[in-house]
């Protein structure tokens, strides 16, 4: 079916996908039986002599003959003799091409056939068992590769293959290529030598006969038919050629009980070539699993970074610090804490007022960093600026290994392009993710909040030194800021002192375990990370980007797929052991 040029290989394995394709979905009807009429195709290069054939099988001109090279453009069925089938078989040949009328075939439309009475009414040619024959296109000129795939289809129909070659035709590889594709087939073999001069009728049938050896065919049992050069017209049925013909054919229809099954000869042929078709799915399934190993080692990295440059940065993480602050807010005096603080906000206001100009400058410089969660402070900054630093290297290492050019390059390509498209998508979940969580790790700062001034509670002594505390440092930092009419740089760093102050003073006073609750929170945090963002917001659709990587080059067959065929054809095997 191929030439040995560039891309025959592809082809070949194109046309044995399709020919086990065609043979496992013929396998419902048995050969011969009352669903299906004994199936004869005759098959062979351009101008070996296939239509002659035909017609002298059919003991009548039926088939059209020309002397123009690849003429035959479409399988021709022919109805011998009286059949007992009710025609519903018909329905299952070459799906989806269209059944004409004989001269209704259009050559520039090759998806049709036609399938007409060649004496179905009429007595049998003689030696000839009521059947279908079937005149096919060559599969060896340069149009072959059209129409291909309907020579593949009635080779998997045919229950008996009739080859044509002739003199000139009978060494060209593209018949032994032929021949080796449909071997596993196990469909009985008889081989017409066309077009003889009595001179060489002996040599040539000596050289057929060692090329069936040479190619795994048992020569004794593989009938050849010498056939002198004949035209078309008057005579056919008494040329002597044509009984002994029509005979082989008969015994090979004969022999068709003792052939294996249909089903044993489409699993031999899909179990000769599985491990060659599968080569490229298994290429894609190890390029995926490759994926998921290098996703899940950037889960780990991400992980690493933030916990290197968030939780355990001294000036980057702040949870603990956020809890501690509002427990200062909690444990001000009651209904003197808030005037002391509304007295402190009108004396500082000049010093606001400057470092809010100072921040207004400097967020205007920085108005693309501070953007979208950037704005929830460092930890988002972190997670963020991490999660692209891992996309962009898996994305760099995918073009690396599509540029290698290996047998799993057109699955990085094609994965490498669905990062490009899906880039914003998977941007704007993560963005989601980080939002979700910052909400979720103020409501643990505020729990552990409460949890310690509620653990205060319990103990007014030291709630009250405590607080008696706070109000001091306040009415100095008030006291200091009248002073110096709020413009003092103290004041600036008043609530990071205050917060410094009060923190020595409850660990030292109030007993309480800060660090526990530091520790707590840290690693509540840490799971949050890891269960939310890096899980389910970097890890899952990364891997899911890779369950739906489609492209022309590629097989699409999954793992799970790959899996169901594999026990299917287990089965079939164990059904014919």
């Amino acid at each position: 079916m191929d030439d040995g040029g560039p891309g025959a290989d592809r082809e070949g394995i194109v046309a044995r996908l399709e020919l086990a394709q065609a043979a496992l979905r013929y396998l419902d009807a048995a050969p011969g039986s009352a669903a299906r009429p004994p199936q004869v195709a005759v098959v062979g290069p351009t101008q070996a002599g296939k239509s002659t054939v035909v017609n002298l099988l059919l003991g009548a001109v039926h088939s059209e003959v020309s002397p123009l090279a690849g003429f035959t453009v479409h399988p021709r069925g022919f109805r011998v003799g009286p059949l007992s089938d009710d025609g519903r078989w018909t329905a299952d040949v070459l799906p989806g091409w269209r059944r004409c009328e004989p001269d209704e075939l259009r050559r520039d439309v090759l998806d049709a056939f036609s399938l007409s009475d060649g004496g179905a009414d009429a007595g049998l040619p003689e030696g000839l068992p009521p059947c279908v024959v079937w005149d096919t296109p060559d599969f060896d000129s340069l149009a072959a590769r059209q129409y291909a795939r309907s020579v593949l289809e009635i080779a998997a129909l045919a229950d008996v293959h009739l080859l044509v070659v002739s003199k000139e035709k009978y060494a060209d590889q593209c018949v032994w290529r032929w021949l080796e594709l449909v071997q596993p087939l196990g469909r009985p073999l008889v081989v017409c030598l066309n077009k003889l001069t009595p001179d060489a009728e002996s040599v040539l049938m000596r050289a057929l006969e060692q090329q069936l050896a040479r190619h795994g065919y048992d020569a004794g049992s593989v009938p050849i038919v010498p056939l002198p050069y004949v035209t078309g017209g008057s005579g056919l049925e008494r040329d002597p050629g044509a009984a002994r013909l029509r005979r082989q054919v008969h015994d090979r229809l004969g022999d068709l009980l003792a052939r294996p099954r249909r089903d044993v000869a489409a699993a031999a042929l899909v179990r000769r070539h599985w491990v060659q078709w599968l080569a490229p799915v298994r290429a894609e399934h190890a390029a995926r699993r490759t994926w998921l190993e290098w996703v899940a080692a950037a889960a780990g990295r991400f992980m690493q970074a933030y916990t290197r440059d968030y939780l355990e940065h001294p000036q980057r993480y702040d949870t603990f610090r956020r809890a501690s602050l509002e427990l200062l807010n909690l444990i001000e005096l009651p209904h003197v804490g808030g005037a002391i603080a509304r007295v402190r906000q009108v004396v500082a206001w000049p010093m606001r007022q400057v470092m809010g100009a100072a921040g207004n400058w400097w967020r205007g410089r920085r108005q693309d960093e501070l953007r979208g969660v950037h704005s929830l402070g460092a930890e988002a900054s972190v997670l963020l600026d991490t999660w692209h630093a891992q996309v962009a290297g898996l994305h760099r290492e995918a073009g690396r290994r599509a540029a290698e050019r290996d047998e799993t390059a057109p699955y990085w390509a094609a994965l490498a392009s669905e990062l490009d498209a899906q880039g914003e998508s998977l941007r704007a979940g993560f963005d989601e993710a980080i939002a979700r969580h910052h909400e979720a790790v103020s409501e643990a700062v505020h729990a552990a909040a409460r949890s310690l001034y509620q653990s205060l509670l319990n103990d007014p002594a030291r709630l009250n030194v405590l607080r008696a505390a706070r109000t001091t440092i306040d009415i100095g930092a008030i006291l200091l800021a009248i002073k110096t009419g709020g413009l003092s740089v103290l004041d600036a760093v008043w609530a990071p002192a205050a917060f410094g102050a009060a923190s020595l003073l409850v660990e030292t006073l109030s007993g309480l375990e800060l660090q526990r609750v530091n520790r707590g929170l840290r690693e509540r945090q840490r799971a949050a990370v890891q269960r939310d963002l890096v899980a389910a917001a970097l890890v899952a659709p990364l891997s899911n980007l890779a369950e739906w990587v489609r492209a022309p080059e590629l097989t699409g067959v999954g793992e799970d797929d790959l899996a169901a065929a594999t026990a299917e054809l287990a089965r079939l095997e164990g059904r014919n052991a």
